[in-house]
């Protein structure tokens, strides 16, 4: 079993510094491979296979929300779920 590991930023940023964000995002998601360091941590991240897409939008009271969610499981996790015995049921 691999340890946890993981990575978090928050910062104020202008829309057009959240775009290029998204944008060096998206080359990452295209090219397979993500890297994020912000200099207090880093992470590489290799996105491939189906990709599960969570989007969340809300406004309440002034605060405007919007939450991008986006996972997947590594292939070679999924190959050894492969390899697990397939269900077999018999009436007689």
């Amino acid at each position: 079993m691999s340890k946890k590991r993981s990575f978090h930023h928050e910062s104020l940023q202008e829309p057009d510094q959240i775009s290029g964000i998204l944008s060096a995002l998206i080359e990452g998601f295209e090219k397979g491979s993500i890297k994020l360091d912000d200099g207090s941590g880093k992470i590489k991240l290799k996105p491939e296979g189906l990709l599960n897409l969570d989007l969340l939008a809300s406004k309440e009271s002034g605060l405007n929300r919007l939450c991008i969610k986006i996972s997947w499981r590594d292939q070679c996790t999924k190959k050894n779920a492969d390899n697990t015995p397939s269900l077999k049921i018999s009436g007689s």
